[in-house]
């Protein structure tokens, strides 16, 4: 029994996470400004990656 109440939970927790999730990411993506910098960070960061690889 405390087994299938502690899936439950992690169930529950795992979908609580995830809606959280998408839904701050949306709201990420409806700020243009905000969105525009992450797009310029991984930018950033992608010439940063194939830098230190060469």
């Amino acid at each position: 029994m405390t087994r299938l109440v502690d899936e439950a939970v992690e169930a529950l927790e795992r979908k609580l996470f995830f809606e959280t999730f998408n839904e701050r990411y949306r709201d990420l993506r409806a700020d243009t400004v905000a969105w525009a910098e992450i797009v310029q960070e991984r930018l950033r960061e992608e010439g940063a990656v194939a830098e230190s690889s060469a």
